[in-house]
């Protein structure tokens, strides 16, 4: 039997943009055998808009409307009706490439013990005048050459929601969309997946996001789209907050495969330290980094722990909070602490330095001599020697770590 696979839609007061997503789900290469639109209390014409697929196309698609209650809600009563073995969740204004489906489902049918498949996107915007599409890159992309996919999502979100297909019984098994979030849901469920299942990752692009002005987010917490990545940023920090006692440390050691247990939990550690810090949550960080550098003080980093902290710096929501005295002063405790507390003072102090240099590219005078202050203040950066340990990152972790 061929896993049949469910397309959610929900939408809000875009039924200008509408027809257009739900054409490209109906000409999808493999075909997609339910889709449910779900209107989330439209007051714009998007009833109207969907009238001509319900008559041409009533067999595949279910429409339902009903009060606005924000996405989370209107995605778990839809994932309520979802019939397929694989679920596609389809934003309502962006634009998926014909072979999405059949580049992702091949993915979860030949490994099933994968629970998600993700491509990569594109982003467009139409010109005002002709009409036609102007496209561009994804934006953030990290590099999938090394490391987990898992501890890639963890650093920074990279792919979204069209270009995911997910086996139905992996939401069954993580719970429904948080409702009280009121955004970076996307982001929160993909976390709560990918703890728990693998997942694969692929760079073909599988979806067109489209980028326009006007209001985002749910209706009682709108924002302007020129306020986006400020909105997302401190939103993504939030989720981050309520993950942190969720995720086991454990899952943070299987990324590495070393020589000593307790080398293997320091590196964990400073893993966690360095997610948290590319969400700008530098006390949270340093409360890892400071346990790390206890657990082995005498030992100093080995160069793939020096890469995890230089990470730990180089986030695209920036590192402000880490120039600021509060911050480097307990940097600074830390390099005092034996030689792995210096060698992690010398890891951030070469982040700060690339830090350092986009404060120049950027004409942002503050932040230069915020940053220049620091880098004053910590040992100057080196390449650290070989230790004769061994540590190394798992591209892929162990099947048994995700059963916590």
């Amino acid at each position: 039997m061929v896993a049949q696979i469910t397309a959610l839609v929900p939408t809000f007061n875009r039924g200008a943009l509408l027809a257009e997503a739900i054409e490209a789900i109906l000409l999808q290469k493999r075909a997609v055998s339910q889709i449910i639109v779900w209107d989330d209390g439209s007051t714009d014409n998007t009833s109207d808009i969907i009238a001509p697929y319900l008559r041409n196309e009533g067999a595949r698609i279910d429409y339902r409307r009903a009060e606005n209650a924000g996405k989370s809600a209107a995605l778990n009563q839809a994932m309520d009706l979802a019939q397929g073995d694989y679920i596609w969740i389809c934003d309502d204004d962006d634009i998926a490439l014909p072979d999405a489906t059949q580049k992702l489902a091949a993915i979860l049918d030949k490994k099933p013990e994968v629970g998600l498949a993700a491509g990569a996107h594109n982003r467009f915007s139409t010109a005002p005048e002709s009409g036609a599409k102007e496209l561009s890159d994804a934006g953030y992309w990290p590099n999938l050459t090394s490391g987990s996919p898992l501890r890639h999502v963890l650093e920074d979100i990279f792919f979204f929601q069209n270009a995911t297909l997910v086996r139905r019984a992996c939401y069954d098994k993580v719970g429904p969309f948080s409702v009280d979030l009121a955004r970076s849901i996307d982001y929160d469920m993909t976390v709560r997946l990918m703890t728990r299942y693998p997942a694969e990752v692929i760079e073909d692009t599988v979806f067109l996001q489209r980028k326009h002005d006007g209001e985002r987010g749910p209706a009682w917490q709108r924002h302007a789209a020129k306020s986006s990545d400020d909105v997302w940023r401190n939103a993504d920090k939030v989720v981050f907050e309520r993950l942190r006692d969720r995720i086991p440390l454990s899952l943070y050691e299987a990324m590495f495969d070393c020589d000593t247990p307790e080398l293997c939990t320091r590196a964990a550690l400073l893993q966690r330290g360095a997610v948290y810090a590319r969400r700008r949550d530098w006390g949270q960080a340093l409360e890892d980094f400071e346990a790390a550098v206890l657990i082995r003080p005498e030992l100093a980093l080995s160069p793939e722990e020096c890469r995890i902290a230089i990470r730990a710096v180089a986030g695209k929501h920036g590192a402000q909070e880490l120039f600021e005295t509060p911050t480097r002063k307990r940097i600074l405790d830390i390099s005092k602490r034996a030689a792995a507390g210096k060698s992690l003072a010398r890891a951030l102090s070469r982040g700060a330095v690339w830090r350092l240099r986009e404060a120049i590219k950027g004409k942002n005078p503050t932040e230069v001599l915020a940053i220049t202050a620091l880098l004053a203040a910590l040992p100057p950066w080196s390449i650290p020697t070989a230790t004769g340990r061994t540590l190394t990152e798992r591209d892929r972790l162990p099947l048994e770590a995700y059963a916590w």
